[in-house]
Order: C-alpha cells, then structure tokens, then sequence
C-alpha cells in the first residue's frame, strides 16, 4: 500500500531529527598535535601490573596508546582511559584490535603497586596494561617522549597530591616512533575515527 505524500514527509522530518544530533555532537575533530610525529623512542624497562618486567621494546609491531599520571590523579587520567575503553569495544570485531595496545605510565613508584596498578586498571578493561619504575626511569622516559614540562617534577610532588598532568595519550607506531599527542576532551567516536585514520597513514 502507497504512503500519502503527507505520510512520507513526516516520516523524512522524523528521520532527519534523529539523525541530526548525531552529525552535530561530531561536527568537530579530535586534536591532534602531530609536533614530534616519527620521534622514535628509547629502550626503557618498566613493572608492569602482574610484576613482571615491561620493556618498551614492546610496542614494536603494535599501535600504542601511552598515558602517563598515576592511580589518584582522578578525571584526567579515568577520562581518557573510559575513552580507549569505549574504543576497544567499537574496534572489537576488527583486526585492528589485535595490534593495539594501551599502556598506563604511572610516575607514583612509591604508592603504585603492581596490586594497586591490577585493580585500578579492572574497571576499564582488563587488556591494558599498567607500568611504573624507578624515578630516575620515569623522568628518562618522559623526557624521550617530550613531556617532562607537563608531569611532577620530584617524586615529593607526586606524595604531596601536587601534580600537573596533561590528561594527553601519545600514540606511538609499530615502529616505536610517536606518531602523535591525542590531547582531550576525548570523544569516543572522535577518538577512533582518528586512531584508524592515523593508522591508515602508516
């Protein structure tokens, strides 16, 4: 039976009011700072959630979210590690998941135990990894990765609650160099659209 022609322009104006909201929450673009794309990176060894030992070595032949904060350093480390939770879930059906790996750097040796590091990590999803290391690691670490202007500058400052970190994931290659700083908000959608178009351009 035909649809009146009031009927099918009812139907297309419902139509477009749900799909509408879509396209304007995503009109914009995850930032990208692409300053350091292709740094490589050194050779760090690192303790990772189980007690084992995590070299950096690691993240060859795979795609590496990086983030760098500590178990209370609350929004800013919980927002974008909810973010590459939700993006698990939407590339969890693609190849794409089996070489991508996220990693939790946290800069709070002292208080951040392998224990610590399991259970704050749980919640998100129980395939990334978490790390610390000496302090003296730590800071060489993130001086190869150019951020040491954006975390605690003494393992005092971590134990006193004061800290300055960025809430960024530095993504690095398959070839161990970075291939960009993905800078908050994080936007699920956004975050993954960017994550295979970057990956896309090998």
């Amino acid at each position: 039976m035909k649809r009146s022609p009031l009927v099918a322009v009812v139907s297309c104006v419902l139509g477009l009011e749900m799909i509408t909201p879509v396209h304007a929450d995503h009109a914009r673009l995850q930032q990208v700072n692409r300053a350091f794309e292709a740094w490589p990176v050194g050779d760090y060894a690192l303790t990772d959630q189980y007690g084992k030992t995590y070299t950096t070595r690691r993240v060859q032949g795979r795609w590496t979210f990086i983030l760098l904060g500590d178990t209370h350093c609350a929004e800013r480390c919980k927002a974008p590690l909810s973010a590459l939770a939700g993006m698990y879930q939407r590339i969890g059906g693609t190849k794409a998941i089996t070489t991508t790996q996220v990693l939790f750097v946290s800069f709070d040796p002292q208080g951040d135990t392998p224990a610590l590091l399991q259970k704050y990590l749980a919640p998100f999803d129980s395939r990334f990894i978490g790390a610390t290391a000496p302090w003296q690691t730590l800071k060489r670490l993130a001086d190869d990765l150019s951020m040491s202007a954006r975390l605690p500058e003494s393992p005092e400052m971590v134990s006193a609650g004061n800290k300055s970190y960025h809430g960024s994931l530095l993504l690095m290659g398959p070839d161990g160099t970075v291939r960009g700083e993905f800078l908050p908000p994080f936007d699920v959608l956004l975050l993954t659209a960017e994550y295979l178009k970057t990956r896309a351009r090998k």
